[in-house]
This record gives structure tokens, C-alpha cells and sequence, in this order.
């Protein structure tokens, strides 16, 4: 029997990174679904032997036969052994503070250093990030970029005003000739709902972001009526293939918003123009490898589909994909990534609900 691959998972949560703060009980709860998710999914191939980094502040996962616990502000001294002495790398980190970004690129050249030393190896072993390159996530990680990318892929998405033009007059009366009452302020490298805040008026949302300048790292956008709905794909770098269209459950509590539940496969009348859109967006991000999710919204008049959020990363309904896709979701990211001879399997298009 050969020896098994040694896989890294690092719920970025759940696995220590933000050990040096408070750890918020939502967000590790939405953690602990999906980290555990891809745990059953992993160790259901009986290949690979996982390790897991958690928060010591909570209990390791009963899936994990490794843990690495994190304590304190420890989190990256530990990140960084654990990548040199592992084969593969899974990361999954919000955008929120760069920490994907800058939690791949640790990945990205560690990969590096062990390919350039492994070049005479004729037992070439060769660590792999199960992820995005550095274009496409850094994309994701900041929506002006993304913003940019989006207009220029001639793909639907809203408006952004963002920096020191908010505070412009001549922006200001951009944003007044939109025509719109209400608006919406989230932090230039938020992930899903996080750090966003909605407001009655362009006053409103203007005399906060003086407050302590926070427009110096918040964008502005009218507020989008219409239905909340994610997709995801899969890349191999060259083909794409639509995994699920996703209705999001996402409420207004004051001013903030929260994502309660999604529908997995809740929006399969939008299925082939989901796909479309992924063509397109593959083409914007020619370094997408693997699992990529899609926030949209969807104009209840005009029936537009606006793409509001790229995230180069496993996202929330990963939870439920491989109930509805019928196949083991993590055999089907790393046969993708790892399997030159790859090909997708016929995926069934099963509802699955999940719940926060």
C-alpha cells in the first residue's frame, strides 16, 4: 500500500486566525460547518492523511486525526511549519483584512521553493495549493479591483465609488445622478455580509464614512433590490463546469445584514445563464484553479443578474455540495486540480438546505 499524501486544512476561523482577537461565534459556527463538511469529504477517499489547525478557544473536530492548536497570536508561526511539511495545502480564508491573499501567497511560494529544490529529485514530490492563483484571488480580495475587471469583461455589476473620491464634490454628484435613495457602505476587502451597512440616504452613509475616515477603506454602492443568489464552478485552468445555483437567505437586522441559510441548487431556472457567466468569468481570471463562488443579485424588474462578489476560495455552500451534486465534492476539486487526465462526472442537481 503506498504511503498516504499529507494534506494541510486551514479553516482560517476555525484554524487559529484570529487567536489574537475576539472569534466571533457566528462566523466560527459557519466555520465549523464547512470545515467539517470538507473534513468527512477528505477522509471518505481514505488517501490522504489530514491535518487540521484549530482555535484553541474551541473544541478540534471530531474528524480530524491531526490537530495543530493555535494559541495566543500564533496563528501564522504555526501556518508556516505546518505548509513546509505537508503535500498538499487547503486553505480557505475570507478576504477580510487580506488574509486570503496573503495566506496564498505563503502557499504559493512554498510551492515554489519545493519545486526549485525538487527539480533533481527524481522522486519529485511537489506540494500543491488546492486553490487560485494570485491574480484571480487578488481580485476577489478587493472589490475595486474586481469592479474593474468586471466593467471591462462587460459583465453586469453595480457602481463603486470608493477612497478619497467620496469625500469629491464632482463624485457626489455622480452618485446623485444615479437617482437612488438608499445606499450601501462594506469594507474594500469584506467577506460576504461582514463589515457591510446600509443606509436610508447618501447623507447618511457619507457623515459615517467621515467618521474616523473610514472612507479611506470602505466603497460605496446603490443598494440592489432583488433576490440573493450565488453559484459555483469548478476550473482546471482551461474548462469550467457549474457545481450549484444557489438561492442565498440574507436579512436586514438595523443596519447590517446576515446570511441565515441557502438553498443549495435553489436556483436552477437560472442554471445556463449561471453558466454563461462563468465563461465569461473564467476568461477575467485566467489563473482560477478549482472551487470558485459567485454572489449575485438578481433584478426582480429587469431580471439582470449582477455579479456583486468573487470568491476564489470554498465558500458556505460547500456545506451541502456533495449531497447535491450526488459525488464526494473534494475527490472532484482535487481530481480537478491534481488529475491531468480529469473529467467531470454527471452531477445531479439536488436541493439541499443549510441553516446558521
Amino acid at each position: 500500500m503506498s504511503e498516504l499524501k499529507k494534506i494541510l486544512v486551514c479553516e482560517f476561523i476555525t484554524g487559529g486566525g484570529l487567536s489574537g482577537g475576539p472569534l466571533p461565534q457566528s462566523l466560527a459556527h459557519e466555520g465549523v460547518l464547512m470545515r467539517d463538511a470538507l473534513l468527512r469529504d477528505i477522509n471518505e477517499l481514505a488517501k490522504y492523511e489530514v491535518t487540521v489547525m484549530h482555535d484553541a478557544r474551541l473544541i478540534p473536530s471530531q474528524f480530524a486525526v491531526h490537530s495543530l492548536v493555535v494559541q495566543g497570536a500564533e496563528f501564522l508561526n504555526v501556518f508556516n511549519k505546518a505548509i513546509n511539511e505537508t503535500d498538499l495545502i487547503w486553505l480557505i480564508a475570507p478576504e477580510t483584512n487580506a488574509a486570503l491573499i496573503e495566506l496564498t501567497e505563503l502557499c504559493l511560494a512554498s510551492e515554489a521553493l519545493l519545486s526549485e529544490s525538487s527539480k533533481s529529485d527524481e522522486h519529485e514530490t511537489i506540494p500543491k495549493h488546492i486553490g487560485c492563483g494570485y491574480e484571480a484571488t487578488l481580485i476577489g480580495t478587493s472589490k475595486t479591483l474586481a469592479f474593474e475587471a468586471l466593467k471591462k469583461a462587460n459583465i453586469h455589476t453595480l457602481p463603486v465609488f470608493a477612497g478619497d473620491e467620496l469625500m469629491q464634490a464632482s463624485v457626489l454628484q455622480q452618485m446623485l445622478k444615479l437617482n437612488t435613495q438608499k445606499w450601501i457602505a462594506k469594507p474594500e476587502d469584506g467577506a460576504g455580509c461582514e463589515g457591510i451597512r446600509y443606509f436610508d440616504s447618501i447623507d447618511a452613509m457619507r457623515d459615517w464614512l467621515k467618521l474616523d475616515d473610514q472612507y479611506l477603506n470602505y466603497l460605496a454602492q446603490p443598494y440592489q433590490n432583488g433576490v440573493n443568489a450565488s453559484f459555483s464552478f469548478l476550473c482546471d485552468g482551461s474548462q469550467a463546469w457549474l457545481l450549484s445555483a444557489n438561492r442565498q437567505h440574507i436579512t436586514l437586522e438595523g443596519q447590517a445584514f446576515k446570511l441565515t441559510g441557502i438553498t443549495v441548487n435553489g436556483m436552477l431556472p437560472y442554471w445556463q445563464r449561471f453558466e454563461t457567466l462563468m465563461r465569461k468569468l473564467v476568461k477575467m481570471l485566467p489563473d482560477a484553479l478549482g472551487y470558485v463562488g459567485v454572489d449575485v443579485i438578481i433584478d426582480p424588474v429587469t431580471d439582470h443578474i449582477y455579479v456583486i462578489d468573487i470568491n476564489p476560495r470554498l465558500t458556505s455552500s460547500y456545506i451541502g455540495m456533495s449531497r447535491a451534486i450526488g459525488h464526494n465534492a473534494a475527490k472532484i476539486i482535487l481530481d480537478c486540480i491534481l488529475d491531468p487526465h480529469f473529467k467531470m462526472p454527471v452531477l445531479q442537481k439536488n436541493v439541499v438546505e443549510i441553516t446558521f
